[in-house]
């Protein structure tokens, strides 16, 4: 590993809030909504190794799109997280990062790429910094 190949990544790395496994739907818009400006939440186990995601519009719509709110915040964030994100290391060269992320089905072209660090979480990417970064 090259550190010109790690500085293209860390440079449009961002911050994004991250929650345990075990919370709810609840806790989850909770920190949807003290952290405005981040895309989505990121779901970790207890070694802060990655899960899944919750990008927060698509979170967003489904807790104010349901009828039983009550059941809905009960619920676990588990259950509506993408069970199979794009997860890849700071090691990772910044076009092979924008050619998976353009590679996914459409509905997820937008969704964060989680970006770990020796397996543990340590920001996100979002894909419109992947293609401006290339450009």
């Amino acid at each position: 590993m090259t550190t010109a190949l790690v500085n293209d990544l860390t440079g449009i790395v961002r911050s994004a809030p991250a929650i345990f496994a075990s919370r709810t739907c609840r806790e989850a818009l909770r920190v949807m909504f003290q952290h405005p400006e981040s895309k989505c939440i990121v779901v970790c186990n207890a070694t802060n190794e990655p899960l899944g995601l919750l990008m927060s519009e698509r979170f967003f719509l489904k807790a104010t799109g349901r009828s039983g709110v009550d059941l809905f915040y009960r619920e676990p964030a588990m259950k509506l997280m993408n069970k199979t994100p794009l997860i890849l290391d700071i090691s990772t060269p910044l076009d092979m990062v924008l050619s998976l992320a353009m590679n996914r089905p459409d509905p997820m072209k937008n969704d964060c790429v989680i970006i770990t660090r020796k397996g543990k979480f340590a920001g996100v990417a979002y894909t419109s910094d992947l293609i401006r970064a290339q450009a």
